[in-house]
């Protein structure tokens, strides 16, 4: 039995709309399966974490946005049971990145042929992400993004994504750059005026944003962007190369790979994992990540 997760109120209220359409999908086709409705931050992995010890459950469907996949994958994490997703959330990355279908019909119809692989995925400071995570600038723009009137207001016309940009550009404003200290795979480094740390399990973020578009989900490894050494009016001028990639090639652009990384910062970090808000690190506590290859079985 296939199960689907629901979170209604991603992409203020797309999720509810998205899920009435696929209701009727699987009632029309006769396809037996389960669902149950998040009702608070977090409910979607003690959900997810439940079904993947009960038997018979075939896989795990999110319908929602990034975080609400985010919370399915930590809940399955390891197990036999698959993640899959129908996208109705703002960035929707995941979705992105996999290659499913950004409507629900396309989506839905992956989903039933139930098709599976393993994945990496990333952990930082003990907890898993699937996409992406970023430290500092990325991870203030994902907690002001999601704080903010106006991504329900894009989402409501059906552009969430803009919203990311939007909060890029009022974070270029007031953020200050910090001097971070960096360890890859055992390779230390100094770095000053950093304003971007992101940390890559698949290329895609932020709506579609290809900022490390070399990663790959399957790889074992973590891809690194680091930006730094750079003014406001240049970072602005060049911001718009991430959606295609092509901000690799610029000099104050470093970009790295590997299996374990640690970093640390005389400042505060703030940090983001899969969209989602995932708190501050508090000046010179040592942030750690690393990949877990073949962690995640997704459809």
């Amino acid at each position: 039995m296939i199960w689907f997760v629901i979170n209604r109120l991603s992409g203020n209220g797309k999720g509810k709309k998205v899920w009435r359409e696929v209701e009727r999908a699987l009632d029309r086709l006769g396809i037996e399966y389960g669902r149950t409705f998040t009702q608070k931050q977090g409910h979607a992995e003690e959900i997810a974490r439940e079904l993947a010890n009960k038997p018979g459950i075939s896989a795990i469907v999110a319908i929602g946005g990034d975080g609400t996949v985010h919370e399915v994958a930590n809940g399955v994490a390891g197990t036999s049971v698959p993640v899959g997703c129908i996208p109705a959330g703002s960035g929707d990355d995941f979705a992105r990145s996999l290659g499913y279908p950004l409507l629900w019909e396309g989506a839905l119809e992956r989903v039933l042929k139930l098709n599976s692989r393993r994945i990496d995925a990333g952990l930082i400071n003990g907890r898993l992400f699937a996409i992406s995570a970023g430290i500092g600038f990325d991870g203030e723009v994902a907690k002001l993004t999601n704080r903010s009137w106006y991504k329900r207001w894009f989402n409501r016309i059906r552009a969430g994504r803009i919203s990311y940009v939007v909060t890029v550009l009022r974070l270029l404003i007031t953020y200050k750059p910090c001097r971070v200290r960096l360890d890859v795979d055992g390779i230390t480094s100094e770095h000053d005026g950093v304003w971007l740390m992101a940390i890559a399990n698949m290329p895609g973020y932020g709506g579609g944003m290809k900022i490390c578009p070399d990663a790959k989900d399957d790889d074992g490894w973590l891809h690194l962007c680091l930006v730094e050494g750079i003014s406001r009016m240049e970072l602005l001028r060049f911001f718009p190369r991430v959606y295609d990639g092509t901000h690799v090639t610029h000099p104050a652009v470093r970009m790295l790979a590997g299996r374990k990384i640690r970093m640390e910062s005389g400042t505060p970090m703030t940090i983001h994992m899969d969209g989602e808000f995932g708190g501050e690190t508090p000046a010179g506590t040592p942030v750690a990540i690393e990949v877990l290859p073949d962690r995640l079985l997704v459809i």
